[in-house]
């Protein structure tokens, strides 16, 4: 037993940084060989005019099945290199634009083949106007005092209207934004806090991001 012990833990240092070694000249082997791999690109939108809006559902990335070695594909897998997609000069309507393989981002350099585009094969955008309008804010409180103590008066909001940004048709239709809720649970004392608005139409952005509120509590008499 104490001779097993010895070939196991004697320069276990030693021995454990053969064992590394070992493994990366294998990884490092195996990492050059050819492969095959599917590759995400996510898809950035770029310039697109300050007048305009994207509106409804935009792909999150395009994907091709490339092939070459393992260690060049495990990388872009890593990196995940973003698709720019121009929209200078486009007005608003509908947008499409067939994708092909001189629109990957990869380099000459890589030595990448695409073998073919997995999709989407086509982006299709829909373009509106910009819309900017003021709005009321809903503020919510959530929770009950702690023991002893009470609501003193109405919740208020700083500022309590707000503007929103973003596809008319979307804009034009809100009557108001729902904030986070205020949450007081045994609390004895007044809440200030600032929260975000619990969700915004896709597209929209809320100036400011941030919305003071207000919960006045009082302590009661036993």
């Amino acid at each position: 037993m104490s001779v097993l012990r010895g070939l196991l833990f004697d320069n276990l240092g030693l021995k454990l940084a053969a064992l590394l070694l070992a493994v990366l000249v294998y990884l490092n082997v195996y990492l050059d060989r050819p492969a095959s791999m599917i590759v995400s690109f996510p898809l950035e939108i770029d310039e697109l005019a300050d007048s305009l809006s994207l509106s409804g559902p935009v792909p999150a990335a395009v994907q091709a099945e490339l092939r070459g070695t393992g260690k060049q594909l495990l990388r872009l897998r890593v990196t995940e290199p973003p698709l720019r997609l121009s929209l200078a000069g486009v007005g608003a309507g509908r947008f499409e634009r067939a994708m092909t393989s001189e629109d990957l981002p990869l380099s000459a350099s890589d030595l990448l083949k695409v073998d073919r585009l997995v999709g989407p094969r086509t982006i299709e955008l829909q373009i509106e106007r910009k819309m900017r309008r003021e709005v009321p804010v809903a503020a919510r409180v959530e929770g009950l005092p702690g023991s002893g103590a009470a609501l003193s008066g109405p919740t208020t909001a700083d500022p309590w209207r707000v503007v929103i940004t973003g596809p008319a048709s979307v804009v034009a239709k809100l009557d108001s934004v729902v904030l986070l809720p205020a949450r007081i649970g045994g609390r004895r004392d007044s809440l200030r806090v600032q929260v975000a608005a619990e969700a915004l139409p896709d597209w929209c952005v809320m100036e400011p991001p941030l919305v003071r509120v207000t919960v006045p509590l009082k302590r009661i008499a036993p």
